[in-house]
Order: structure tokens, then sequence, then C-alpha cells
């Protein structure tokens, strides 16, 4: 295979290249995650060689289908985001290969279309939300404002909030200061977090390897998993599974799952895509353990139907990138 792609990379006529792309790019969204081999490496180095002789079409086509895919290497991802909007658009919203100061570049040099993208981003770090405050329009300002993956100093907040209708920036000031606040809870000692007993193990019909398992084979689903484990009244297994599907380390989901509120818990739950009908069968059974009224989980699953999906995926990602800086302070 590999032989036959660099054969084919070597043609000069503009169709082969396309053809040469269009497979090598099918070829790089099926490695996922595998950013390190040897293979991977080749299939980014075509790209990025033929990546100046392609259409506009193609280019965006590449974009749209490589914007997820984490293998992409960060020099053909930057050569994407730093195009025309068309093509640029769906890497600056989404990629997770692009780096910080391109992103940075971008933000510094190019128009309000790719600044808007970038303030949709999951996570925009402080210093690329200062450049486009600074550089964006009216929708840039208002866009990072409700994002909740945007970081920011609190004054330039509340600047921002200003400018926007009362109920809707009531309504993001107080999740910002919650989920701030609940973010910084995920580095205290448990005994300084407000939550209840530490949850045990408990017998189930099915253990969360054998759920696991089907879940991957396509024989059943997340949510019909966590349903039957919170009506066996085992929380604990609900965890295991939350962790593996939110990247989440189970440490951590589990203090949100035992926390008086349900913020955590909930966005956890949005962003790995559990239903309604599980969400309250798990409120149920926190209530239980934590020993609150029945009232109490019917609140929280009222907030989850208003929880909107972009919101909790933004918060579990600024979560980890959180997690993920915290370890590496402590580990330097």
């Amino acid at each position: 295979m590999t032989s036959s792609l660099l054969q084919l990379a070597k043609e000069s006529s503009s169709e082969k290249k396309h053809q040469l792309a269009e497979h090598v790019t099918g070829l790089l969204c099926s490695r996922e995650d595998d950013g390190n081999s040897e293979e991977t490496h080749l299939l980014n180095n075509m790209l990025e060689g033929v990546y100046g002789s392609l259409e506009l079409e193609a280019r965006q086509k590449m974009s749209e289908r490589l914007a997820d895919v984490k293998a992409t290497s960060s020099k053909l991802t930057a050569a994407m985001a730093n195009d025309e909007l068309p093509v640029a658009q769906a890497v600056l919203e989404r990629s997770k290969s692009i780096t910080d100061e391109d992103l940075l570049k971008i933000a510094e040099t190019r128009d309000q279309g790719h600044l808007l993208a970038m303030a949709k981003r999951d996570h925009v770090s402080e210093t690329v939300t200062n450049i486009l405050i600074k550089r964006g329009g009216k929708e840039v300002k208002q866009t990072l404002a409700a994002n909740l993956g945007a970081e920011m100093q609190m004054h330039l907040f509340e600047e921002l909030v200003k400018e926007m209708p009362k109920q809707f920036g009531d309504r993001i000031r107080h999740l910002r200061k919650s989920n701030e606040e609940m973010i910084e809870d995920l580095f205290r000692e448990d005994g300084e977090i407000a939550s209840g007993e530490r949850l045990e193990k408990r017998a189930a019909k099915i253990s969360p390897k054998a759920w696991l398992m089907g879940i991957k084979l396509g024989k059943t689903t997340l949510n019909k998993a966590v349903y039957q484990l919170a009506v066996e009244h085992n929380l604990l297994d609900v965890v295991g599974l939350l962790s593996v599907f939110s990247g989440l380390e189970m440490k951590y989901v589990h203090n949100l799952m035992v926390r008086f509120d349900a913020t955590g818990i909930a966005a956890v739950c949005r962003a790995t895509g559990i239903g309604a009908m599980e969400f309250q069968a798990i409120c149920k059974e926190r209530c239980k353990h934590l020993k609150f009224p029945e009232s109490t989980g019917s609140k929280w699953l009222t907030n989850y139907h208003m929880l909107d999906d972009t919101d909790a995926r933004r918060l579990l990602a600024l979560m980890k990138i959180k997690l993920d800086s915290q370890q590496a302070i402590q580990a330097a």
C-alpha cells in the first residue's frame, strides 16, 4: 500500500493528486487517535505535500473530515486553519490537533470569520481569548462570553456580559460562576468538599467489564447499562462507565457523583449522551445515598432538561484541561 501511494504522489497531474488526497484522508480518518506510528506520519506527510495544489472544494472536504481526527499533524491542521474560511472553519471550531501557538497567529492576523470560529471552540485558552476580545467584533465577543470553555479574567467577562440582554447575561454569569467553583473543588481534599459518603461496591447482574464489552460490540448502549446499574442501586459501577466514556479519571467522577449538588455529574452525563430517563434513575439513587428528599432529584432532572449539550461538552473539556495542567505542575 505504501509503495503505491508513494508512486501516486509522484504523479504531476491534478487529478492524481486529488485522488491521493481523498484516499489518504480516508486512511488517516480510520487511524483515529493513533498519531505516533510511522504509517500515520507518512500519511500526514503525503497530505502536507499535496495540500497546496488542491482545489478549494477538495481542501474543504479534507478539513471537514479531519477536524475531529487527533492523528492529524499540527502542520497539516495549521495549513487548513489558516486557509480560506470555508476550509478553515471546521478545524478552527473543533480540531484538537492545532496548537495554541497557531491559534494565536491566526487570531492576530485573520478576519472576523476566523475569529468567530475560534470563539466557538470547546476550549479557548486565556491568551487566545484576550486576542479575540481585542480584535473581535460584537458577535465574536458575545460568543466568547456565552462559551463556558473560554477562559478569561472575570473583569473582562463582566464587560462582555454588560452588552448582552439581562436575562441571558444573568444565566451565563450563574453558569460560569457555578462551574468555576465546581472545577476548583476537583483539586480540594475530600474532606473539604460538601459531599456525602463514598460509594460502595454492590452486586450487579452484569459486571462493568461485560457492559463495556457489549457497548463496544454494539450489543447494548451506555444508556441501558447506566439505567440498569442505577436501578440495581450500584452507582459505583455507573461512575466507572461514565469515567471510561467521559475520559475523566474515576476518582473525579466519583467526587462529582457524591457532591451535594448535581452540576458536575449532570455535565458529565449530558456530555456522554445520557438520556433524561437514565439521569432520572441516577438522581433517584443519588437522593437515597445523600439522604435527600425525592423532590431534590426532581429539581436536578428539571435542570438537566435545560442543560445544553454544547455547554456540557465544553465544561467537561475544561475540567480535563484543568486537571491535566494541575497534574503537569505537580509532576514538574
